[in-house]
């Protein structure tokens, strides 16, 4: 029901409106700005807490708000002045408050952040400056020609993708930009008009644009009422009415204005499932707009149907009384909306949901990682001293703070989803960070040399960064719905997880090999070096390499147990099992060719940054390649990071080769060759 009511109603609206263009239809209004009032705390604080079902998934309409901010935005605030110059700064719940409740003000905040002023230039719209952020009314002008446009470049991506990457129909970089500016204005736009329904002569975003009879019609009808009174009608059967000319006496234009204002808010309501449904059996939430097509569709829902959207226009009714009442009205909502909720056992962790984000607790533990390194670095201007080591034992403290701030996150990520710590992308960022600051730490206890709280803050400072800009540039919940390969907590906890363990090895041993050949690279200038050091280096990174190849074998042998239990078949030569057997491989590779003599120190680290290529290629190039049954956790644009990437690690390569040939000319000419043929070493 949901899709075709999207499709059909672009066609009814075109066929309403005209032909007139957005610009055209409208001035811009005044600024809302003007004179803004800042939500209470408290008011703030009961709106976060109310529920909405998306992505198949109960969650806080906190979490929401803080994703589609970060989609619009790529923050989780909106800075703004209002004319009088005083700074506002509003926290993403807030500004979807406003959104949802004071839409005219939402209009006016600068949301959308347009990276080239040469995507507003092609809709018509003044530049500000090459990049900067717009609001919704600044870039109303050009509604029309976005949208226009958007459908155009929609199209052209989605032969892109049926033409198996065709480079003719690639978007170039300005029409990805006004493709996805377009979708967030649309986004932005069903949100505004979420309630219009209860908001009487509101009827979408672009009202105005509507014939003025429709304008003048929804002041006087209440939708909720208006349902009441209307003939048992299907959604084909509304379309159909909706498209027929309006009869000509005075009662027949008022039936088929009704009409038309019913599917305008059905259709503006779509899209936020605040209400759980009537059949407890029913696992899908409803929106506003699936309750107002259940209701004219069936005389006997109604009721509910008038109950469940009195809640709304209670809400509404109340914001225009002032904050307590509204604030009484939220709260009231809101009980009643949990009550449902837990009947159904559903919503119970949100409240833990909130704590988890509000409390930024992996973004503290990036703090903590790189005041680790501020740290640590000082104690490297004073090696060996007391207060070398006093600072190395401090670094080493706080990098266990970031350590254990990131496991608390990683808990409570866990417990709002009842599942073990590992179910998505994201989540193994987040695993593999905090194994590879363990293996650091571990490392360093038994060591005592520095290199191992180094390779623990280096994980930590990577790990999280990468976390928060994957967050940023998915801009989606990362607390997601299982795909169905994954829907099994017992090989969650077992293979996902050892697995991963296997992975964070690897790049352990990959941070040491770049210590390692770095570190004798640049000894090269300084003609001194510590061969005890380094040699202490390569057996900490071989025993590292046989820890990863422990976990990648044992996990890699657990996944085929799993791929036997749920596809019948204990091997397939799939993308990813491949790339896990080929850091088995590897890892054998490298320990063979050490044991036999083939390889010696340098071989070691240079194998080991080998090893990292194959890790980060089986942990997110496999999920990129769209083929095979773990196709599930495609990240576009991760090949240019990933490709750049290798070339870093190529450089610390062509250090090792250096190394190696500068050895291997040392040997030779070490080399005594005795009158009966033999050589010797002198």
């Amino acid at each position: 029901m949901r899709s075709s009511l999207h499709f059909l109603f672009w066609g009814v609206f075109a066929l309403l409106v005209g032909s007139g263009s957005l610009a055209e239809a409208r001035e811009l209004p005044k600024s809302a700005l003007q004179n803004y009032v800042p939500w209470q705390d408290e008011t703030v604080h009961a709106f976060e807490n109310l529920l909405v079902q998306q992505d198949g998934r109960v969650k806080p309409v906190y979490t929401v708000a803080r994703f589609t901010l970060l989609q619009f935005l790529g923050k989780s605030s909106v800075s703004f002045e209002t004319q009088d110059g005083e700074p506002h700064r509003l926290h993403y719940a807030a500004w979807f408050l406003d959104v949802l409740f004071r839409g005219e003000i939402a209009k006016d905040l600068p949301v959308f952040v347009i990276d080239d002023s040469e995507a507003v230039v092609q809709i018509g719209v003044s530049p500000k400056s090459k990049r900067d952020r717009y609001s919704y009314n600044e870039l109303l002008p050009g509604r029309a020609k976005l949208a226009e446009l958007s459908a155009q470049y929609a199209e052209k991506q989605d032969q892109h993708e049926k033409s198996e990457k065709d480079p003719e129909f690639e978007l170039d970089r300005i029409e990805g930009m006004i493709l996805t500016l377009g979708r967030n204005i649309s986004s932005f736009e069903y949100l505004v008009g979420q309630f219009g329904f209860a908001k009487k002569g509101e009827l979408l975003v672009n009202g105005n644009i509507l014939p003025p009879e429709l304008n003048e019609l929804a002041k006087r009808l209440d939708t909720v009422e208006m349902m009441e009174k209307m003939p048992e009608m299907t959604l084909d059967q509304l379309v159909q009415t909706v498209r027929q000319q309006p009869g000509a006496t005075e009662e027949e234009r008022m039936f088929s204005g009704a009409l038309r204002l019913f599917f305008f808010h059905a259709n503006s309501a779509r899209g936020m499932n605040f209400f759980p449904p009537q059949d407890p059996a029913d696992e899908v939430w409803v929106s506003a707009s699936d309750l107002m097509l259940a209701g004219l569709a069936s005389k006997e829902k109604r009721p509910w149907v008038k109950e469940q959207l009195g809640g709304i226009s209670a809400l509404v009714k109340a914001q225009g009384e002032g904050e307590p009442a509204f604030l009484a009205a939220l709260e009231a909502f809101s009980v009643k909306q949990h009550a449902m909720a837990e009947a159904r056992g559903e919503g119970k962790h949100s409240k833990l949901e909130i704590q988890l984000y509000r409390g930024k607790w992996f973004y503290y533990s990036l703090v903590s990682f790189v005041f680790a390194f501020v740290v640590m670095a000082f104690s490297w201007l004073t090696p060996g001293s007391k207060v070398g080591k006093t600072l190395l034992l401090v670094a080493g403290l706080i990098t266990l703070v970031g350590l254990v701030l990131d496991v608390y996150g990683i808990t409570l990520r866990s417990i709002i989803r009842e599942r073990p710590p590992i179910t998505n992308l994201y989540d193994t960022v987040l695993f593999i960070t905090g194994t590879a600051v363990l293996l650091g730490l571990v490392i360093e206890y038994f060591t005592r040399i520095g290199v191992g709280t180094l390779v623990a803050v280096v994980s930590g400072v990577l790990g999280m960064f990468l976390s928060m800009k994957y967050e940023a540039k998915e801009a989606t919940d990362t607390i997601t719905q299982l795909v169905a390969v994954l829907d099994t907590n017992f090989w969650l906890a077992t293979h996902v997880t050892i697995i991963n363990i296997g992975y964070a090895a690897g790049l352990v041993a990959a941070i040491i090999g770049v210590i390692y050949l770095s570190g004798r690279f640049f000894a090269l200038f300084r003609k001194s070096s510590n061969p005890d050091f380094y040699r202490t280096l390569t057996r900490m990174n071989y025993g590292v390499i046989c820890f990863c190849l422990f976990f990648s074998l044992v996990g890699t042998v657990l996944g085929g147990i799993w791929a036997n239990y749920s596809w019948g078949r204990f091997w397939g030569w799939d993308p990813k099992e491949n790339g896990a057997l080929m850091i088995c491989l590897w890892t054998l590779v490298i320990l063979h060719g050490r044991m036999a003599g083939w390889i010696r120190e340098i071989g070691v680290h240079v194998q080991s940054l080998v090893l990292a290529i194959i890790t980060t290629f089986s942990w997110w190039g496999v999920n990129n390649l769209g083929v095979g049954l773990h196709s599930y956790g495609f990240t576009e644009g991760v090949w240019g990071a990933l490709y750049t990437s290798w070339m870093v690690l190529g450089v610390f390569m062509a250090m090792g080769a250096v190394l190696w040939l500068k050895e291997r000319g040392e040997r030779a000419s070490r080399k005594v060759k005795f009158p009966t043929g033999e050589e010797a070493t002198a």
